[in-house]
């Protein structure tokens, strides 16, 4: 495995509007450094659209494995680290930017490269700033140092791998 950067509280990760991220290819984590009751009980219901149109409902559990110091959020590649993060988290736009219905149905988010922020705010619906529940409690590893064979392939496959090992809430969607 790769050596990965440790992890940093997202708000550590800023100096005033700076991101101090390079601007590497590889693949990152968000993980939850918050208290993991807050987490435990907050909305982990979540019905995606499945075969046919059908309706598939799921949970997020605590189905991550002991090894973690932290449970797993989300796992991603890309090939710009301080550009993705940013996408992630939408600054520029303050307070809430998904309304979560009732039902708990994954609606489409705002944008196809905010999952970090459509997570947290359909797992807490009712917090007023998810950005600052983003800031105070979410942190962020990756790794840019991809040295055997095509940095590409490796990046694809340590993705995946990462997802499967870590088990991340906001990776999950369903079959079509």
């Amino acid at each position: 495995m790769h050596k990965s950067e440790p992890v940093r509280l997202i708000k550590d990760l800023f100096n005033g509007q700076k991101i101090n991220l390079p601007e590497d290819a590889g693949v990152y984590v968000f993980w939850w450094l918050g208290d993991k009751d807050l987490l435990m009980n907050s909305n982990r219901t979540q019905i995606l659209k499945g075969p046919g149109d059908r309706s598939v409902s799921i949970t997020f559990e605590n189905w991550w494995p002991e090894f973690l110091d932290y449970p797993c959020l989300y796992v991603g590649k890309t090939t710009n680290i301080k550009k993705r993060l940013s996408l992630h988290l939408k600054r520029g736009s303050k307070g809430r930017l998904h309304t979560i219905p009732k039902s708990n149905e994954k609606l489409k988010a705002v944008t196809t490269s905010c999952q970090l922020r459509y997570g947290i705010e359909h797992i807490f619906p009712d917090h007023e700033d998810p950005l600052e529940l983003i800031f105070s409690s979410v942190g962020f590893s990756y790794i840019t140092n991809f040295s055997e064979g095509n940095p590409t392939v490796e990046r694809f496959f340590t993705e995946d791998l990462l997802i499967g090992q870590y088990r991340p809430w906001f990776n999950i969607d369903s079959e079509r």
